[in-house]
């Protein structure tokens, strides 16, 4: 199994497309955010809709959570049969029978109506995990070539008869880094913009340096914890960014900085953190002040509400008054996580 190609996340999302949902997954390569994305496609596929948030289980192997993974797999919800647990970083299991045990107990025991989502930083399983998991599907998830994200972003607008200079394709790639998702949420700006053309300029006004509403600093300031965060965000609203788009911000700096951590924890300096982290050169320091004021464990605390907001938007469960929103209580229960120190 080691040596052969694996299918890569296009394929998946080919499968998923035609409602096609495997019993356990294995993704494979350092692209974290994609393989964010995969795991809400599948969840959106195998959960009932109202009971999402309760139904998705997300542990980190490394930090010794796989006694709480085994448990909410293989127990029944009250708020419904159907469950997706997700095993992050499955290869880092603390070595010992007992773990060992678990593990196998777990792939044994799965119940039909759970499904298992795992991941490894590397590129290859961990040996004889296909024989131990039935029905196991392995993807690898490779980061993009900027040649591959320029076309793409160019491919994607022109669907929308909006034309986009080569220089500012690669500007866009520049700010947000070769993640798939924030580019989906800066393209999705930009149509919304009106534009025919997109310039440098553009991508700068638009997307990257908006005077006294840019999302990027909306982004920064939440995660620093500062109230004023949530009076950036009305300007956000009140000037028709797209609601979708400033979560995917959110959910992005949220996925860098996990990286960032975990690469730090399996003992890589600063540089090759930042460069898994996804966090281009010029905004190396920045993005540092963040991670230290953002531990893992608030990250761990952060991702369900993420969820909850991804949901209530997509559902167009939204209230015509912000202070009411799911952004708004995104935001404020982000910040009430910093006010305070995190239990245990």
């Amino acid at each position: 199994m080691d040596k052969k190609k694996f299918p890569v996340a296009r394929e998946l999302y080919a499968r998923l497309d035609k409602k096609r949902a495997a019993r356990a997954y294995l993704f494979l390569g350092e692209d974290e955010g994609e393989k964010d994305k995969a795991v809400r496609r599948i969840a959106a596929l195998v959960l009932p809709g109202e009971d999402a948030e309760h139904s998705t289980g997300r542990f980190h192997c490394e930090m010794g959570e796989l006694m709480q993974a085994a448990d909410f797999a293989l127990n029944r919800s009250m708020f419904s049969d159907a469950r997706l647990c997700v095993l992050l970083n499955v290869d880092a299991v603390p070595a010992g029978e007992a773990n060992a045990a678990l593990l196998g107990e777990l792939f044994a025991s799965l119940p039909d109506s759970t499904t298992l989502v795992m991941t490894v930083r590397g590129n290859r399983p961990p040996k004889g995990l296909d024989a131990a998991v039935p029905g196991l599907e392995v993807y690898q998830f490779w980061p993009p070539f900027e040649n591959d994200l320029a076309a793409y972003i160019v491919r994607t607008l022109a669907s929308d008869k909006i034309s986009i200079e080569a220089r500012a394709a690669r500007v866009l790639i520049e700010l947000l880094g070769r993640d798939v998702r924030a580019i989906d949420g800066a393209l999705e700006k930009l149509r919304n913009a009106g534009v025919v053309r997109v310039t440098e300029e553009t991508v700068g006004s638009v997307v990257g340096e908006e005077k006294g509403y840019s999302v990027f600093e909306f982004v920064d300031a939440l995660y620093r914890g500062e109230w004023s965060s949530l009076r950036l965000l009305k300007n956000l609203i009140e000037n028709n960014c797209p609601e979708l788009l400033i979560l995917n911000q959110i959910v992005r700096q949220a996925d860098s900085i996990e990286r960032y951590h975990l690469a730090l924890r399996g003992g890589d300096g600063e540089e090759e953190a930042l460069r898994k982290a996804s966090v281009p050169p010029r905004a190396g320091k920045a993005f540092l002040e963040l991670a230290c004021a953002t531990p893992i464990i608030k990250i761990k605390r952060i991702y369900p509400l993420l969820h909850k907001a991804d949901y209530a938007l997509k559902s167009h469960r939204v209230s015509k008054s912000l202070a009411s929103g799911p952004l708004f209580d995104l935001s404020h229960e982000m910040l009430t996580i910093g006010a305070a120190p995190a239990a245990g």
